[in-house]
């Protein structure tokens, strides 16, 4: 016996694409280049343009201006001491830095090499050579220099430390996400409960494009059916996004014999974003085609969203349906969330039987991340199908990142 969903709430679809923040690399010197700049050292200013042959005064004013958070007139002044000598490692540094800070870190990259060949017990230029791999969220490359780094300095202990928050940044961004869940719903006036298990994959393929996967087995009313779904998810730019899935389930009894789902979504200004959702899933002796839109707003580390939901059964009116959603972030990727739902809902209460129905929801749910590779989700709820029956839910599920 297959309920038709009402709104978008998290988990309603068993493998729907998980909304993902896309946040750029966070360098520091990427922030002071956007951070209010001060001035080059006007004194040094004013020997060089009196004296322009002076390297050395040059080199430092290079630096104050590199200090001041002006990395364009940095950059300039290091292009006339390379052109002076190329193979002067702190000028080449001095340039890859300003570069990097620029965000033209894959023009620094010949630099840094040059330089760790010239002098290859120069840390700093290795470590810059680091930043600048991150940065391109080049990890493997990161990884293997960090590697070489650790044998070449073996009495600094910085390459473990940065190989260490890596491969965390690695799992976080771009790592493969594995789920797998139980949950059981104790039914009131002595029904069986309602038992279901859960195996999905999230696989990035790069940093704004993803596939999922899952298998869902649902057990009702002494029925058991089984379900395979695979989804696309892409983030088109920092405006716009979506993801299709699709799910089937053959000799389905309880659950679709297949649905489609199609999502976009849009951000706005002040922190906040529109999302719309369609579905059309078919059932044992139903058809049912859905919409539903989303307003999430973003407050600190708090987001707040609404749903409205339209479902319309084959020859059954539309009914309408509402969720609130109040969701606490925390940690990294952690969140636990609050989400309220009442209006009408349409279910399969026997084969060929589709009865709407009042509806009342409330539930608490989340996943906590012990480290950047292991987590646990969890669910409990009351959710109350008009006079049928209450259902009391829990779920509890192990996340793991590779």
């Amino acid at each position: 016996m297959k309920k038709v969903k009402k709104g978008t709430q998290e988990g309603t679809h068993p493998f729907k694409a998980r909304r993902t923040r896309w946040l750029p690399p966070l360098l520091i010197m990427v922030a002071l280049a956007s951070a209010p700049a001060l001035a080059c050292d006007p004194a040094l200013q004013a020997v060089i343009a009196e004296h322009p042959e002076r390297s050395d005064d040059r080199d430092a004013l290079a630096r104050s201006c590199a200090r001041a958070g002006r990395f364009d007139e940095a950059l300039a002044h290091y292009d006339v001491l390379l052109a002076v000598d190329a193979n002067n490692v702190d000028w080449l540094l001095g340039k890859s830095q300003a570069l990097i800070a620029l965000q033209r870190p894959r023009e620094a990259l010949p630099l840094l090499e040059r330089g760790r060949g010239i002098a290859p017990t120069y840390e700093d230029v290795w470590r810059a050579n680091v930043t600048a791999l991150e940065s391109l969220d080049e990890f493997e490359l990161a990884d293997a220099l960090l590697a070489e780094a650790a044998r070449a300095f073996p009495q600094s202990d910085w390459p473990a430390s940065r190989r260490r928050a890596l491969e965390e940044r690695r799992l976080m961004e771009r790592g493969t996400r594995l789920s797998a869940d139980l949950s059981y719903e104790d039914l009131s006036g002595g029904r069986d409960p309602w038992k279901g298990a859960t195996l999905a994959v999230d696989k990035r393929l790069d940093a704004n494009r993803r596939v999922l996967a899952g298998v869902h087995f649902e057990e009702r009313f002494d029925t058991q059916d089984g379900q395979l779904a695979l989804g696309y998810a892409q983030r088109v730019d920092d405006d716009w996004s979506f993801s299709v899935a699709g799910d089937v389930s053959p000799d389905a009894e309880v659950l679709a014999e297949w649905s489609l789902v199609a999502e976009v979504a849009h951000a706005l200004p002040g922190g906040r974003s529109l999302g719309l959702r369609v579905r059309h899933a078919q059932y044992e002796a139903v058809d049912v085609d859905s919409i539903a839109g989303t307003f999430e707003q973003y407050l600190e580390r708090f987001r707040i969203a609404y749903t409205l939901n339209a479902a319309k059964p084959t020859d059954i009116s539309t009914s309408f349906g509402h969720s609130l959603r109040i969701a606490h972030d925390y940690g990294r990727d952690s969140h636990a969330t609050l989400g309220l739902g009442y209006g009408e809902e349409a279910e399969t209460i026997a084969p060929g039987v589709v009865q709407v129905t009042d509806v009342k929801s409330i539930s608490l749910y989340g996943v906590h991340w012990t480290s950047a590779a292991w987590g646990f989700a969890w669910e409990a709820g009351w959710h109350e199908q008009g006079d049928l029956y209450d259902r009391m839910r829990i779920r509890l599920g192990l996340e793991r990142r590779f």
